[in-house]
């Protein structure tokens, strides 16, 4: 029986919009399915490049520093005639969405510029509503088009140039972006005057996102927008950042930095993430500044503090001693990158009750950690004190990832002091992560095996001993048993009382 091809039948309008969630090369690949497919790919307006997509073994050069990228090889140059063949064949026709991800060790284009500019010409002569560019070309040079900042159609635009050392300052003679509403630039060196110009013209503009930005400049100041990222950006002087209508922020505050920022008027602040990033100048920056990091951020309702290595706990420990009145504050978040989070707090235990004080409607702290902790029962003496002195406190047992036994014990410990307040919740969370072997056998970590919140990586780490999930489960099964005995215990103290 022949089978009936029932795709081929639809319209051609509706086969360009099923296209247009494939990437652009597979989309390419349908024009030989039939005559009818041929011109299909032609026609959707959504265009998506990733040069992933054309790596092959040659393309790789062994160094004593590793595979690098062959300049040479011919995927760059397939790359590109693919992308400018594209946009040759849609000339006069609409572009809804062009985007390009190029991460390697991209040729230098000595004559002719590089092509990602001409392509960004080309595109933005075709009104598109969203433009996204991601390049890291090491050596090669590439300059944004002024016409970048002149699209009347872009309602998000994503610019990061990764170019080592030599970060395009940004100097467009005009921008009037009237519909953008969504702009992520990266790698550049931002100035006051662009700064200024870019927040007059772009009147929607609701969320505004700088990657490892150079910033040249003292204030970031608007009345319309909603989000703010300052991510991995250094300053070179105090920046007072003053938005009425923000609702989130993220800002990492790095040791090196000459200066810090100040945050004022953030009346609708509603989330805050701070991350606090040290390097080789921790202790002559950042301890000699104010370090009043918290002080703009009092009107959040939800606050999450990231801290990148050992050293950041004495960055916190700096900010927290300035802690303002948090009248608003919900939830706490900390964690920490290297996974060993609890055991460093043991050190600022006092800066997290003064935080814990000065927030009277807390209801949710939450630690997150990896692996088993040496420390945890000299932490847990002094949760213990935090606890008995903050009778609003109730330990609950997290739903993200698992309890293993020494949290267990935590619970089953803390229990007796929280039972009868409910309006806290203190979560200690641990979570599962996949440690790659010495001799590189781990491997990458599976997507599948850690996408909620809390827990990352796929296989569990308590399978590398012999005893693997069994010795885990019994383990579990003993902490829960020697719970109810507590609970028993307790409630026959109560009946005899």
């Amino acid at each position: 029986m022949t089978g009936i091809d029932r795709i081929s039948a639809l319209p051609d309008s509706l086969l360009e919009h099923i296209l247009s969630y494939l990437p652009t090369k597979k989309s390419v690949r349908t024009s030989a399915l039939s005559k009818q497919w041929k011109n299909v790919w032609a026609s959707v307006p959504v265009l998506e490049f990733d040069f992933a997509d054309f790596l092959s073994e040659d393309i790789f050069i062994p160094t004593e520093y590793g595979n690098i990228i062959n300049e040479h090889s011919e995927c760059h140059e397939n790359f590109v005639r693919l992308i400018d063949a594209a946009l040759a064949s849609r000339q006069g026709q609409r572009i809804d969405r062009f985007t390009l991800v190029w991460k390697s060790q991209v040729k230098e284009y000595h004559h002719h510029g590089h092509p990602v500019r001409r392509w960004i010409s080309l595109v933005l002569q075709q009104s598109p509503q969203v433009l996204s560019i991601y390049v890291r070309p090491s050596y090669a040079k590439v300059e944004v088009p002024d016409m970048a900042f002149t699209c009347s159609s872009l309602e998000e635009m994503k610019l990061q140039v990764d170019q080592e050392d030599r970060a395009e300052v940004l100097q467009p003679k005009l921008v009037n972006l009237p519909s953008l509403k969504r702009l992520n630039l990266g790698y550049f060196t931002i100035k006051a005057d662009f700064m200024s110009k870019l927040l007059l013209g772009c009147p929607k503009l609701e969320e505004l996102e700088l990657f490892c930005c150079g910033l040249n400049l003292s204030q970031i100041s608007c009345s319309n927008l909603k989000s703010l990222v300052l991510d991995g950006c250094c300053n070179f002087e105090e920046i007072w950042v003053s938005i009425p209508s923000l609702q989130y922020l993220k800002v990492t505050i790095m040791s090196s930095q000459t200066a810090g920022f100040v945050f004022e008027n953030m009346s609708s602040l509603v989330k805050a993430s701070v991350c606090f990033f040290t390097d080789d100048e921790f202790e002559t920056n950042f301890y000699n500044s104010e370090a009043k990091i918290l002080n703009g951020l009092s009107r959040v309702t939800n606050l999450d503090v990231f801290l990148h290595e050992l050293e950041a706990v004495g960055m916190l420990k700096q900010a927290l001693k300035n802690c303002p009145y948090f009248e608003n504050l919900k939830a706490v978040h900390f964690e920490n990158y290297d996974g060993y989070l609890i055991g460093y707090l043991l050190s600022c235990m006092d800066m997290i009750d003064r935080l814990v004080r000065h927030s009277p409607i807390l209801g949710n702290l939450t630690f997150y950690c990896y692996r088993d902790l040496s420390e945890i029962f000299e932490l847990l003496e002094k949760l213990k004190e935090l606890v008995c002195e903050h009778g609003n406190c109730q330990l609950v047992e997290s739903q993200q990832g698992h309890i293993y036994e020494s949290l267990d014990e935590v619970e089953n410990l803390l229990f007796r002091y929280t039972q009868r307040f409910a309006k806290m919740k203190l979560e200690l969370a641990t979570v599962e992560a996949e440690e790659e072997d010495d001799d590189g056998g781990g491997g990458d970590d599976d997507d599948g095996g850690g996408a909620g919140d809390g827990v990352v990586g796929g296989e569990a780490w308590w399978e590398e001993g012999e005893g693997g999930l069994a010795e885990e489960e019994e383990e579990e099964g003993d902490v829960e048993q020697r719970g109810e005995e507590m609970e028993e215990q307790e409630g026959n103290q109560e009946d005899g009382e």
